[in-house]
């Protein structure tokens, strides 16, 4: 049914009232001569409505002059009038073809690549390996077989347990699940010491393998030996010693610091309110800058705001309207209170100092201590305390020296 109206509309149709005393006699004659009437109506007594197509309606003239009846057209429908009333209208119906071919060869390409699912690998560069196995911004998307492009993409990242690529309208959507990384097999038939791997106080020591060389509380520098994996024979020590691989847990109480001066003379920035305009039109993989001018600011804050253009959720456009912004901002000079300089510069050295700690590291506690140099300038440390794991293994060779193995803290 739905066909047959698409067809009626593309060869084009009208709807007609046709009045007379022999409107029956009409509708017969019609019928006995092929002509197709449908969606027949009586309006009244001498009246009916009908629909036919544009051949049909040329062949009832006789048949309206054979049953004296008056035929009035009401309504016009389908393609062939809409052309109709455009062909005096070149231009517009040039420009339409060409939208609609546009269109078309648009939605042939990839403009969008959304990458969701990683956190340790960047994601420019999945995006880079994409490229490489062709899926780009601008590539032909009938030429894409996201089922081989899976393949070489798992082969090239190894830090990759699974990935999945799904094509919609004009965007690629890329999910990827990254492997959890195996844990470090020990090779025990190598002997080994632990060792710290910087300085500390020692809080808690557990040799699986190995014997303790220091206890709760020992002061331990960097390099120092907690754990040796060479065993003395105590009832023979001419004997050689048993060679271990030496495997523990050694936590320390360390210490990381960080400084930073008191100054009552904050400078701040802040906006003028000036505000200067760059915009550019991306069009297909081009930037086209339009009309930019050199900023007249000698401070500025820069900020880049960006517009793709998209037809729904999938069929993205290549088009994007970027937008550089440019903030003019003055340096303000205020004079504050020292209690307000304090707590400022307090920030400032527990930044600094806890930028230096591990993330393996579990903090106690925070102490500020302020001092005066012999120039006469107030500054704070912050000093942070920490209890971390400070072994690191060394292998020791056959003449019983340790040497640097791997930095692995058990």
């Amino acid at each position: 049914m739905i066909i047959w109206r698409l067809w009626n509309y593309i060869i084009g149709y009208v709807i007609i009232n046709v009045e007379g005393y022999f409107l029956e006699k009409f509708i017969n004659i019609c019928t006995h001569r092929n002509i197709r009437l449908w969606n027949v109506k009586w309006q009244k007594n001498n009246m009916v409505t009908m629909k036919l197509c544009i051949g049909d309606f040329k062949q009832i003239r006789p048949v309206v002059k054979k049953t004296r009846c008056r035929v009035h057209i009401i309504k016009r429908k389908g393609i062939p009038f809409i052309l109709n009333r455009y062909k005096s209208r070149k231009a517009f119906v040039i420009g339409f073809v060409i939208c609609v071919i546009a269109f078309f060869l648009i939605s042939s390409f990839i403009w969008d690549i959304t990458i969701t699912g990683n956190k340790n690998v960047p994601t420019e560069f999945i995006l880079e390996q994409l490229k490489e196995n062709g899926v780009k911004p601008g590539a032909l998307k009938y030429g894409i077989n996201t089922d081989d492009v899976v393949e070489n993409m798992m082969l090239q990242i190894n830090e990759l347990a699974r990935m999945s690529i799904s094509l919609k309208g004009t965007r690629i959507y890329v999910d990827v699940t990254e492997r959890t990384k195996p844990p470090v097999l020990i090779n025990k038939n190598i002997p080994c010491d632990i060792v710290a791997s910087r300085d500390g106080v020692i809080y808690s020591i557990v040799a699986k393998e190995g014997l303790e060389t220091v206890k709760i509380g020992d002061t331990v520098t960097k390099g120092q030996l907690l754990i040796t994996g060479r065993i003395e024979n105590a009832k023979n020590p001419e004997l050689p010693p048993l060679m271990v691989h030496s495997i523990g847990s050694v936590k320390a109480r360390t210490w990381y610091e960080g400084t930073a001066v008191i100054d009552q003379n904050l400078v701040t920035a802040r906006r003028t309110g000036e505000r200067k305009d760059q915009y550019s039109l991306v069009l297909f993989t081009k930037k086209l800058k339009l009309f930019h001018r050199k900023i007249p600011y000698n401070n500025s804050e820069h900020v880049q705001v960006s517009k793709k253009f998209s037809l729904g959720a999938d069929f993205a456009l290549p088009f994007e309207v970027v937008i550089d912004q440019y903030f003019e901002y003055e340096l303000v000079q205020n004079k504050i209170d020292m209690a307000t300089a304090k707590k400022i510069a307090s920030d400032k050295a527990i930044e600094q100092a806890q930028k230096k700690i591990p993330s393996h590291a579990e903090i106690l506690k925070k102490n500020i201590i302020e001092y005066e140099d012999q120039n006469g300038v107030k500054s704070v440390k912050a000093i942070i305390e920490c209890i971390e794991e400070i072994g690191a293994v060394q292998e020791i060779d056959n003449m019983g020296i340790t040497q640097d193995l791997e930095d692995v803290i058990h």
